[in-house]
Order: C-alpha cells, then structure tokens, then sequence
C-alpha cells in the first residue's frame, strides 16, 4: 500500500512567515489634498503609496503603550488606507515592509469598529498579528477581501457578529493560531488554497474553519472542536498532539513523537501514535507505519469503545500498547473490539502491556481485531 501523502512540508517551511514589527498610523489625507476637502473618487494605489512613503520611519528605540481604540467611521479601521507597520530598522531603499500591510495588536489593545473591526479591499498583502481583541459590532471582526496571499496570527480574541469573525478573502492564505487565540464566529479562509497552523507550546482549542484545504499542528496539545471540512492534506507534527472531537476533511498523517486521538477523518496514516479513546473514525484507510504505535487505555469502568475504519486497516508497522488502570478477572470474560475495517492488512508488529497477572492474546478477523485476556501462568 502506497503512501497517501506524497508531501508534507516541514515545519520550519510552514513557520518562516516573518519579522515582528512596529505599528505606524498615517494621515488618511494624501498629500496634496487639503483638510477637509471632499475627494470625488477613492484613493488609487498611486495615492496610497504616495501618503506612505511620505511618513518617517519608527526609530528602532521607539516604545509604544496600547490603548483602547474605538472607531466610528462606520468601517472600522481600513487598512488599506489607515495604517502602515514598519521594521525597526528600514532597509535601503523605498521598500519599508516585508508584506505591505502589517499590523500589531497588542494584548492590551481593544479595536472595535461599528462595522467591522479591520478591514482590507486588497490593494496590498496584509500580515495581522492580534494579541488584544478586535470586533466588529456590525459585521466581521476582520474582513480581508481581493486576491492577495494574506496572514493572521491570533493569539488573542476576534469577535465578528452575523456570524464571521474572520473573512481571508481571495489569494492564498494563512491562518496561525496560538495560545489563547480565541473566535466568535465563523472562520472563512475564502478562495484559493488556504492553510491554518495551530503552532503553541502550549497546545490550545481550535472551532474549526471553512475552506481550509491544509489543517497543521505545529507543536503543543490541541483540542479540535469544530469542523475543517475542505482540508486535503495536514499534519501533526513530531511533538504536537491532535485531539478531534469534531470532522477533518481529506488526509492527515501523524508524524514521529507526534499523537492523534479521536474523531473523524477521511484518510489517516499514522508514524507516531494514535490512541483508541477516545475512538477514531477513519472514512477511508489507517496506515500504522513502521514504529508506530496503537495504544488503547482501558479505565477503571475497563469501557471502550472499537475505533472505525471504513475500508483497509493495515497494521503491519505498529506496536500495541495496552495500558490497564484496573487489573481484574473481569477483563477475563470476553473478548475486546479493539477496531473494525472492511479489511485488515497484516498483524501488530509486537504488543506490550502495564499488566502483572493477566497477558494479552490477539485474534485477527477479516473485519476486525479483537483482544483477549489470559492468566499469566508462568509455568505455561
């Protein structure tokens, strides 16, 4: 059986989205237009990049403190037009930023638009790095429309009302969630081809999202309680564990170190280790790799639950590891599902187990595996 994931990138690829940065405002008047002095038509990209270059560069010493920033023009903050984030240290040259747009909200900031809290049309990539909250009282937290490659990383709270708190538009987009990065509302990565990477230490809990077609666990324990539907390929990576409690779309593979549990999934080929509870659903086929792991625990009530695969279960690479919390002759009373398949592909490379006075046999079935207890009897 051939791979189904023919590449998966690593995660210094995946992280290499860039340099912190320091927030600037400008003048929403472009040069040349007198204070209020109506303009018959809106800024043209000519315009923008006029005001922005006319604004001095942040001194690498600059210090900031954060405030709350309320916005009442109806839109929020445009930021096409409103904002510009520079490097500390400008390179040479007219080009003072990495992405075009980018912005920070720090975590004591609090932007809040009576539409929506930040919005782009597009003329320029925007990179928004949130630690604070942003909401859109009237419409999305975040609303980044046109067709260019734009990045998010919330660490922080986006509130978006009617239902999205994030909009990525067009283009090829890039979702980072961190600790503590928290929506209310929909997550909509738009058109193109989208990736969201939950990359934190300290692992986290992720609602899901719409039109995502990557799903990447960088590093730390996730929960995953809502839907990615649309995600064709993903990863754990080695380090990070993934806890479904909800349905990913598509094929995600489990590397070295790293652990799955739970959940749907179309596709799910397995490196590190996949727990049994609680139980995983795969719609399609389980590959264990060579040194894997299957580790199944049963609690002090000794339930479990058989995990489900839709079509081929290949076992030929994985150990089973079995770790029993309550030892007892109940265990000795009937054979345990441990998953069922269409079709079973080759037995468990070897078994192990925490048990002192009981051993556990196997029995392959052509739709399933099923695990039986037995006294130790050592003189056997």
């Amino acid at each position: 059986m051939s791979s189904i994931f023919p590449y998966i990138p690593s995660v210094g690829a995946l992280m290499g989205y860039g340099i912190h940065t320091l927030a600037q405002s400008i003048s929403q008047t472009p040069p040349g237009t007198a204070a209020g002095t109506r303009q018959d038509k809106p800024a043209g990209r000519t315009d923008i990049a006029a005001a922005l270059n006319d604004q001095p560069a942040i001194k690498p010493d600059a210090r900031f403190s954060s405030a709350t920033i309320t916005l009442n023009n109806g839109n929020g903050l445009d930021i096409d037009n409103a904002a510009r984030l520079l490097i500390p240290s400008a390179p040479a040259g007219t080009a003072t930023s990495l992405r075009g747009i980018e912005i920070i909200n720090s975590a004591t900031a609090k932007t809040v638009g009576e539409r929506n809290g930040f919005t782009s049309t597009g003329l320029a990539p925007v990179w928004l790095e949130n630690h604070g909250s942003i909401t859109g009282k009237n419409g999305a937290g975040v609303r980044l429309e046109g067709d260019q490659d734009d990045e998010v990383v919330n660490a922080g709270l986006i509130i978006g009302s009617h239902g999205v708190a994030l909009s990525m538009g067009g283009g090829n987009d890039m979702l980072i969630v961190r600790s503590g990065g928290r929506f209310e509302g929909v997550v909509d990565g738009g058109s193109g081809t989208n990736q969201v990477i939950l990359d934190d230490a300290r692992g986290g809990t992720f609602d899901g999202a719409r039109q995502m077609q990557h799903l990447w666990v960088g590093s730390g324990n996730w929960t995953l309680t809502g839907e990615v539907p649309v995600n064709q390929q993903g990863a754990v990576y080695s380090g990070a564990t993934l806890v479904n409690q909800s349905k990913i779309g598509g094929s995600m593979t489990v590397q070295p170190d790293a652990t799955y549990a739970g959940g749907t999934v179309a596709n799910l080929e397995v490196a590190g280790t996949l727990r049994l509870d609680p139980a995983t659903h795969v719609e399609q086929d389980l590959r264990m790799r060579h040194g894997s792991t299957l580790a199944l625990t049963l609690g002090a009530d000794q339930t479990h639950t058989p995990s489900n695969i839709g079509n081929t279960a290949d076992l030929r690479g994985a150990t089973l590891a079995i770790h029993v919390e309550n030892e007892n002759d109940a265990l000795l009373s009937q054979p345990l599902p441990l998953l069922s398949a269409k079709h079973v592909e080759s037995p468990f490379a070897g078994i192990t187990s925490n048990l002192k006075t009981l051993v556990p046999t196997l029995t392959y079935r052509p739709d399933g595996v099923f695990v039986t207890f037995k006294r130790n009897d050592p003189t056997a």
